[in-house]
């Protein structure tokens, strides 16, 4: 009896990947030629840094593999469009190009920054405003005319703020206050050493003495429960993070000038619908920047990346 089709799906001769790594998550979408999707995989992050090409290549790697393992395919892909923090400027673009490559990612490989992949998928080609909150915090723009401009996303040593590293370290900050008796009552500390599966303050110190960025940003979640549950120090971070947040986007809103409407979308792991952060920022803008006509449709970054490729844009 012959094998059924079924049995044995076609596998396409090419693949296309798309990437979206951020400082504490990389996502990976595998995709045929004609844009259907294949497999998606997760792993840890993959932002760059100077001189880390090689290590962001290897986590990106990794985690395409498993993505093709899933569809029964072989990389290299024909082509990956990859958006990655810390990748906003040619340089850093042109050396993880080069490493995927090396590595056996791909053939041919773009990189962007991770907000401007994003911003393409909120908006296509058209105009608009992005504002991201992952470990760190940014906002880019295309103008009415296609001009490009961000603001943000310098890292934590220099801004970043009302990004997740920025609310993780207020989060530190709440613990250490609460054991000299100074500011609101909050359980802050107890959530963050429970979750660290710490002992006491004591070891607290300790690991922060190490932690990494994206090691603190993964807090933020906790101040974010805590605002949800009504805890005041909680809440006034986080609207001083959205206040922080739309402060990038209103440094954009000159590129657009006139009285029409500006399209504001959101994007990265803190600023989910069902996110107290996003609820500040919805009613921040609505205070501050009465032309935001805020988007809701969620942004998929790694997915975006596959529809560029398919669409023409490279």
């Amino acid at each position: 009896m012959s094998d059924s089709p079924s049995a044995h799906p076609t596998i396409p001769p090419s693949v296309l990947l798309g990437v979206d790594a951020g400082g504490s998550h990389t996502a990976v979408t595998l995709a045929a030629m004609d844009g259907s999707v294949l497999a998606t995989a997760h792993g840890p992050g993959a932002a760059m840094r100077p001189g880390s090409a090689a290590t962001s290549a290897g986590i990106i790697l990794e985690t395409a593999r498993r993505a093709a393992a899933q569809a029964g395919v072989d990389l290299p892909a024909d082509r990956a469009v990859v958006g990655a923090a810390g990748a906003g400027r040619s340089l850093e673009q042109e050396e993880l190009a080069a490493a995927l490559i090396a590595a056996g990612v791909a053939r041919r490989v773009r990189v962007l920054g991770d907000a401007e992949l994003a911003l393409w998928d909120a908006f296509g080609g058209g105009p608009g405003i992005l504002m991201n909150a992952g470990t760190g915090s940014s906002a880019f723009a295309r103008d009415p005319a296609g001009g490009l401009h961000r603001s943000g996303g310098y890292g934590w040593q220099l801004g970043d703020e009302g990004g997740g590293y920025w609310l993780g370290r207020r989060a530190l900050a709440a613990a250490g206050q609460a054991q000299d008796g100074i500011g609101d009552r909050t359980t802050l500390p107890s959530r963050i050493i429970s979750a660290l599966g710490l002992r006491d303050f004591d070891d607290l110190i300790r690991w922060a003495a190490t932690a990494t960025p994206a090691q603190i940003a993964a807090l933020a979640p906790h101040v974010l429960n805590a605002a949800q549950e009504g805890e005041t120090a909680a809440q006034e971070a986080v609207r001083e993070a959205a206040g922080a947040l739309v402060e990038l986007v209103l440094v954009l809103q000159r590129h657009f000038p006139g009285t029409a409407p500006v399209p504001v979308a959101t994007a990265g792991g803190l600023l989910l619908p069902v996110s107290p952060l996003f609820s500040a920022v919805r009613e921040a803008l609505a205070a501050r920047m009465p032309r935001a006509q805020l988007v809701t449709k969620p942004v998929d970054a790694a997915l975006a990346a596959v529809r560029m490729t398919v669409s023409g844009e490279w």
